[in-house]
Parts: C-alpha cells; structure tokens; sequence
C-alpha cells in the first residue's frame, strides 16, 4: 500500500479533520495566548522589579544627596563655630593683654608713688632742717646786728672822742 492510500485509511473523513485542525488550532490559539499572558506576566514582573530596583537607587541617590547636604550643613556651622571661637579666644587673649598691661602700670604707679612718698619725706626732713637752719641764722643775724650796733656805737664813741677834735661833740 501506498502512503496515500494509509493516509487515507487512517484519515478521519473531511468534516472530522476540519473539526479537528479547527481545535488543534483553537487549542494553539489558546496555549499561545497563555504563553503571551505569562510572558506579559513575566515582563510585567521584570518592568516592575526594575521599576523597584530604580527607585531604590533614586531612592539611595537622595539619601545620599541628603547625607552631603547635612553632612555640609554641619560642615559649615563647625566652620562658623570653629570662627567664632577663635574670635573669642582672640578677645580673651586680647583681655588678658590689657589686663597684663594694667598689672604692669598699677605697679609702676605704686612704685611711682612710693617715691614721691619717699621724696615727699626726704623733703620734710629738709624742710625741717631748713626751718632749723634758718632760725639758727636768725639767731646769728641778731648776733650780727647786735655786733653791728655795737660796732657803731664804738665808732659813734670814737668819733666824738676823735684827738683830732678839739671839741667833743655833746
């Protein structure tokens, strides 16, 4: 026999084999849209893994945008505050200067003081002694006058008792 002839006795009559290319094709069909359907599923699946995975990243991106952020905003109040205490350190230092330097002029200002107390005694004790020198000249003054009265009055004396004269004077 031939292979038609096989075909032939084992092909279903017309009308089965169209109902049955009709179901295959059917049944293909529908495997096919199951298959897109998963493979929609799958891709769906994939798209919002992905989706997912990026707004992860953006998600760790603004984290770490964040972190600098601050990280700078911190960065730059140490800067400031770092400033402001060299500034106050720089003032303290300065107060300390000043006060140094009023230190040093309170002490030569006792010193000066000092002396002018000391000069201010030495001058009473020669105040003292010139009071005492001058009533001592006083004194000798009234000696002086004294002797020179009595000076005067011997050339007074001599003058009227003069030899040269005749005549004293009376």
């Amino acid at each position: 026999m031939d292979e038609e002839a096989v075909r032939e006795a084992l092909a279903p009559s017309g009308q089965d084999e169209e109902q049955a290319l009709a179901e295959a094709r059917s049944a293909l069909l529908d495997a096919r849209e199951v298959l897109l359907s998963e493979r929609e599923r799958a891709a769906d699946a994939r798209d919002q893994a992905a989706d997912e995975r990026e707004g992860a990243t953006d998600a760790r991106h603004h984290a770490a945008a964040q972190r600098e952020d601050s990280n700078e905003q911190l960065r730059s109040l140490l800067q400031r505050r770092a400033e402001r205490l060299e500034e106050l350190i720089a003032a303290a230092d300065a107060r300390d200067r000043a006060a140094e330097l009023r230190d040093r002029a309170a002490e030569t200002r006792d010193a000066v003081a000092a002396v002018r107390a000391q000069q201010q005694r030495h001058e009473l004790d020669l105040d003292e002694q010139d009071r005492a020198r001058s009533a001592v000249d006083r004194v000798w003054a009234g000696e002086d006058r004294d002797a020179a009265a009595v000076v005067r009055a011997d050339i007074r004396d001599m003058a009227r008792n003069d030899p040269r004269d005749p005549q004293p004077d009376t």
